[in-house]
């Protein structure tokens, strides 16, 4: 069976065969939803056959949890960031940023894991799975905001209520900033001032979660 990606995407070129199946499948996913994406579409983009992707995937929702996998394995790594700062609120601030730096250099795995919820694929063990390793990476948020309801820089308050505020808020962020024009000459035009360049936005965002942790402090 062919599995060298021969003709394949130049955007996929330089990927083992199993990254540009799970590539294939999370972007024909976002562009087609879930009637568009079939093995044999996947394997067409992938430059391979499809009897081929068997040797990586049982079926379809095998292969779409391995992209949401990658994705969440992604995300994790991008909140672990927060483990560098030097006291628990820093930890917190650096926490939020990385969800940030995660859906700005990994649009389409935010979109898969965030904006379109496994529910909508109609598939039961997916739905299960994935919110399984969303559990995980939510921990790691209330685990920092844990750590600054001890330390003091957090009320008295049950963490896990923190935690999905301060979700609650960079979520809407960032579901702003997604929505907003792509070229940044349009950006520029359409887009408010304070969040008119990537720049901005940032420094916005990061005022923002500084701005929400001085509210859930004590008083």
């Amino acid at each position: 069976m062919r599995e060298n990606g021969a003709g394949v995407n130049s955007v996929y070129v330089g990927m083992s065969a199993k990254d540009r199946i799970l590539a294939c499948a999370r972007d024909i996913y976002l562009a087609e939803g879930l009637s568009g994406l079939s093995l044999r579409a996947v394997a067409r983009c992938a430059g391979i056959t499809a009897p081929a992707i068997y040797r990586h995937f049982d079926d379809k929702e095998d292969l779409l949890w391995a992209v949401c996998q990658r994705g969440h394995e992604l995300f994790a790594s991008y909140l672990a960031r927060g483990l560098k700062g030097a006291t628990p609120r820093e930890r917190l601030v650096a926490t939020g940023m990385g969800y940030l730096d995660f859906a700005l250099e990994h649009r389409p795995y935010y979109v898969i894991m965030f904006v379109a919820p496994p529910e909508h694929f109609g598939l039961e063990r997916l739905a299960e799975r994935s919110a399984d390793e969303g559990g995980a990476t939510f921990q790691m948020l209330v685990d920092r905001v844990r750590e600054c309801v001890d330390a003091g820089v957090l009320s008295r308050a049950d963490p896990v209520a923190h935690a999905v505020v301060i979700w609650g808020h960079v979520h809407g962020l960032v579901t702003i900033e997604q929505r907003l024009p792509r070229d940044p000459e349009a950006r520029r035009l359409l887009a408010p001032p304070p969040i008119a360049t990537d720049e901005q936005f940032r420094a916005l965002y990061r005022r923002s979660i500084e701005a929400l942790l001085d509210g859930l402090a004590p008083r």
